[in-house]
């Protein structure tokens, strides 16, 4: 059996076994971007048009920031303290086929989520979206960035606590004190050099250089750069994977 068919086949499992689950996270979601995109939106009088972009692809980046670093490690974490992760590793299948059906699973988990925080943001601010077929190349780049620290988290964590605990910091810092929902230059300055070497960083600047032609933006720098974050996100995870046992 080829490496493709294994993956094919195990991100199907996956998906059937968990398919009520993703129901169930689509809808969670779907409920957070609605706080986060009229929620904000209610802090800032009078929004202008620059600010309610930033809400709403700065938002739709957080929904894809949230899985990879809140969502994948805490479902690894799980599957390893119910022996689920522990079981698919002794099939005699590439572990890193194992891994990447894993990520398309959370992954796909959260499109509806990204797709409603677009519409609800453009619709709400009524906001001139100018659609990049880009787009679809900086969504899954923005949750590989981050993938392997959520695997690596999750793998090696030695409980689900501890998981759930770090992940929810983690969230927490990238939601407040990264450049996502604001423009880096109103970050403190060592806030500032920091967001340089985050992955978020460059994840909400290719979200908002593919959907709007805002001042600022580097699609193109900040896709190579997210793809360079991707190569040694997954590399890292692969690593992580194959020390489990």
């Amino acid at each position: 059996m080829t490496v493709f068919r294994q993956y094919v086949d195990l991100a199907g499992l996956t998906l059937r076994m968990y398919r009520q689950e993703a129901a169930f996270i689509a809808v969670i979601q779907v409920a957070m971007a609605v706080g986060f995109v009229l929620g904000f939106g209610y802090f800032i009088d009078n929004i202008s048009e620059n600010q309610a972009i930033f809400v709403t692809t700065g938002a739709a980046t957080n929904t894809a920031v949230t899985v990879a670093i809140v969502g994948l490690p805490n479902y690894l974490a799980q599957g390893k303290a119910e022996g689920r992760l522990d079981y698919f590793l002794t099939l005699p299948v590439s572990r890193e086929m194992y891994l990447l059906s894993q990520v398309t699973y959370v992954a796909l988990s959260a499109l509806p989520g990204i797709v409603f925080t677009i519409a609800l943001g453009a619709w709400h601010y009524d906001l001139p979206l100018a659609f990049n077929p880009l787009i679809f190349v900086a969504i899954p780049l923005a949750m590989a960035s981050l993938a392997g620290a959520g695997v690596a988290l999750g793998v090696l964590s030695p409980h689900p606590v501890l998981t759930n605990v770090v992940t929810n910091l983690t969230v927490f810092y990238v939601l407040l004190f990264a450049p996502i929902l604001i423009p880096k230059e109103q970050l403190p300055s060592l806030l500032q050099h920091t967001a340089v070497l985050l992955p978020t960083t460059y994840a909400a600047d290719a979200v908002r250089g593919s959907l709007t032609d805002i001042a600022g933006t580097h699609l193109e720098r900040s896709l190579l750069y997210m793809a360079g974050f991707s190569a040694v996100s997954l590399g890292a995870a692969a690593v992580s994977i194959r020390k489990r046992g």
